[in-house]
């Protein structure tokens, strides 16, 4: 999947995923709106914030993920047409990383440049979901989140105008597949009470 979506500008070959990152300190985050098919697919947050703790990290073609996240396989059964979607979200941003530091010549990017994003900022992961600005135009964790929500889109509502919308911002940098090649055919979910309907309106 990572060169699927980020081919052919990344070396997938190059990169180790490890299981044991150590559990950092949480942080409180403002609640997010509820209008992105990555927020979405989650159980509502009740109140006006929430604890963060880091769940994976990327440095150069490295990859640590906590002990209770990580899996040999984050596409495990896409063969047989079944996508672990939160699973394969993770992966997926993360691999957004390494292809930011693989292509550092065009993308400027450097670990602790990224690290320093969740100084200055109380929510480097949001983003506008409306929006048609250039992916190389945000953030480093903003650049993973609407690769992410890319994924998420195209899996869950392949034509949805957001769907289209992001395909076209994504389609500059990476050769993506054809939106009517479909991801799987059934999508495994956080939980019973996510709503489809508009989830990517």
């Amino acid at each position: 999947m990572a060169h699927a979506f980020l081919g052919p500008a990344i070396r997938p070959e190059a990169v180790r995923f490890h299981g044991d990152l150590a559990a950092g300190p949480s942080r409180t985050v403002p609640t997010r709106p509820r209008e992105t098919c990555r927020e979405r697919i989650m159980p509502p947050i009740e109140g006006p914030s929430f604890q963060s703790s880091t769940a994976a990290m990327a440095a150069f073609d490295h990859v640590w993920v906590r002990p209770s996240l990580f899996l040999e396989d984050y596409l495990a059964g896409i063969e047989e047409g079944v996508l672990n979607l939160p699973a394969a979200m993770l992966f997926l941003h993360e691999m957004v990383h390494v292809w930011q530091w693989q292509n550092r010549a065009v993308t400027g990017y450097h670990p602790l440049k990224a690290a320093f994003e969740h100084v200055r900022s109380a929510d480097p992961y949001l983003f506008d979901p409306e929006t048609r600005a250039d992916l190389l135009d945000f953030g480093w964790e903003q650049q993973g989140v609407i690769v992410e929500e890319y994924l998420c889109c195209r899996t869950l509502a392949p034509e949805a105008e957001r769907t289209s919308r992001l395909h076209a911002m994504l389609g500059v940098h990476f050769d993506l597949p054809a939106l009517s090649r479909p991801i799987a055919r059934e999508a495994l979910l956080p939980w019973d009470g996510v709503e489809l309907a508009g989830i990517c309106d």
